[in-house]
């Protein structure tokens, strides 16, 4: 509505414009035919064109009155657009402050972010060396399976080894019975050597003794019978 306005007030400007031009070029004129004329016919261009001036006033204080309207439209818009302004600048702060804060935010975020990403790197170099222990460890059971198996042969080598040595030991029990046995017997029948060894040792002595008493016997009955 202000626009139009202003528009309609260019518009009557200019419509007057050209009649105070033309009245200027005629006042020009008159000032120099006047000379030329008779004194009637200059009071009645003096007269005419004070009518002129006059309605031309009339028409510039209306026209004045028109822009002194869109003046005040003008100012009255000036200030509602500079409150709104004022308040789009107070909108522009809240903004850019939320901005800086959403920006802090994403920037703490983004930190998070790439700790937690370095936290990942340590966490995979971590799970390698864990998969390294667990290969190697993987390893060791399988070579410990193997000793398993090579150490269950070798039970089982050992228990039938302790099985024939059990069966030795047994019969080797056996024999030492039985010649504990007949070491019983042959003791007892030594002790009985002995005692018999022992009586005809006496009696070999005793009889050596009377042989030789006999012999001597003999020998001195030899000689006295020379």
């Amino acid at each position: 509505m202000m626009a139009e306005k202003g528009t309609q007030a260019r518009k009557k400007i200019g419509a007057f414009v050209k009649p105070l031009a033309l009245l200027l070029a005629t006042l020009s004129l008159s000032w120099v035919a006047l000379g030329q004329t008779t004194a009637q016919d200059g009071m009645n261009r003096l007269k005419t064109n004070l009518s002129n001036s006059k309605a031309n006033l009339a028409d510039y204080q209306k026209n004045l009155k028109i822009v002194e309207g869109n003046l005040e439209e003008v100012s009255k818009a000036r200030a509602e657009v500079d409150a709104q302004k004022a308040k789009v600048n107070g909108s522009q702060q809240e903004n850019n402050q939320k901005l800086a804060t959403l920006e802090k935010s994403e920037k703490d975020i983004q930190q998070l972010i790439s700790d937690e990403q370095r936290e990942i790197q340590a966490e995979d170099q971590k799970i390698q060396e864990l998969q390294k222990v667990i290969a190697q460890l993987k390893e060791n059971q399988a070579k410990r399976g193997q000793n398993i198996t090579a150490y269950q042969e070798q039970s089982k080598q050992i228990e039938k080894e302790k099985s024939e040595w059990k069966a030795r030991s047994d019969q080797t029990g056996k024999t030492l019975q039985q010649l504990e046995s007949r070491s019983k017997s042959l003791a007892a029948q030594e002790s009985d050597w002995k005692i018999k060894h022992r009586g005809y040792q006496g009696e070999v002595s005793r009889w050596q003794k009377e042989v030789s008493r006999q012999q001597k016997l003999i020998d001195n009955y030899s000689a006295l019978s020379e």
